[in-house]
Parts: C-alpha cells; sequence; structure tokens
C-alpha cells in the first residue's frame, strides 16, 4: 500500500490522540477501581476519554479506508504496484 506523507502524519497525530484518550481513560478508571465514588468528575472524565477515543479511531477508520480505495483504483488504472521492503524516507 502506497501512502503519501501528508497522510501518514494525519494517521500518526490521530494515533497519538487516541493513545493520550486511553491513558486518560485508565487514569480516571484507576481512580474509579479504588473505591473512591468521590467526585463526579471521575465519571465524567471517564465517559469523556472514551468518547475522545472512539472519535480519534473513527477518523482513522475513515482515512485509511479511503486510503486503501485509492490504492485499489490506482492499481485497476496501472496494475499491481511491487511491493517494498524499504522504510519511508525522512
Amino acid at each position: 500500500m502506497i501512502i503519501d506523507r501528508e497522510t501518514f502524519t494525519e494517521l500518526a497525530v490521530h494515533l497519538k490522540l487516541a493513545s493520550d484518550a486511553v491513558l486518560a481513560t485508565a487514569r480516571h478508571l484507576a481512580v474509579l477501581s479504588n473505591g473512591d465514588n468521590g467526585p463526579d468528575e471521575h465519571w465524567a472524565g471517564t465517559l469523556d476519554s472514551l468518547m475522545n477515543m472512539n472519535t480519534e479511531i473513527t477518523v482513522m477508520e475513515r482515512i485509511l479506508r479511503a486510503l486503501m480505495e485509492a490504492n485499489r483504483e490506482e492499481e485497476l488504472h496501472t496494475g499491481p504496484v511491487a511491493k517494498k521492503s524499504e522504510p519511508l524516507p525522512s
């Protein structure tokens, strides 16, 4: 699969944001699992973090689907692309 630098960067950004949301969710759940049913902000924070994670994963899915479709269309017009095992240029 061929991916341009801009799309790769966009995917990396959304992956980082999803990762941050997972970490935030884990922190809120750790507080809640201690039996400390204190402030409702931990429940709200957990829900907010889960929604953020869901949003980022949904965006990544859309980007990957568009990328796969673009590659599929390119293969139809030019034939299969030879697979390279070289790393992406920096």
